[in-house]
């Protein structure tokens, strides 16, 4: 097997769970009540509406066990949560399977 052929299958198995996980784990270990800097591409561009205003706050406030808090800040962090969560999950079971 090539090295292009071998990057590209590790790739497939690994490089979005390895990215999700990574993004996740930022986001958990954010400062809820810190305002920093923006990763919001619209209010870089200068548009006031961000529709991700808070999404990675409301993970933050979900993990240190501030539901309401974190549901106040986006509705969608705590569903996003279990979505990235799932994501992760099925990967490791295809992954399994393929190695199996």
């Amino acid at each position: 097997m090539r090295l292009s052929e071998s990057f590209h299958s590790y790739f497939f198995l690994h490089g979005e769970w390895v990215l999700l996980a990574g993004a996740l784990i930022a986001m958990i270990l954010l400062d809820p009540y810190e305002n920093s800097q923006t990763l919001c591409l619209f209010e870089q561009a200068g548009i006031t509406f961000c529709p991700g205003e808070g999404f990675g706050r409301s993970i933050a406030l979900m993990a240190r066990g501030e539901w309401i808090e974190s549901f106040q800040m986006h509705p969608l962090g705590i569903p996003g949560t279990a979505i990235i969560t799932h994501r992760i999950y099925s990967i490791y079971k295809r992954n399994k399977s393929i190695n199996s």
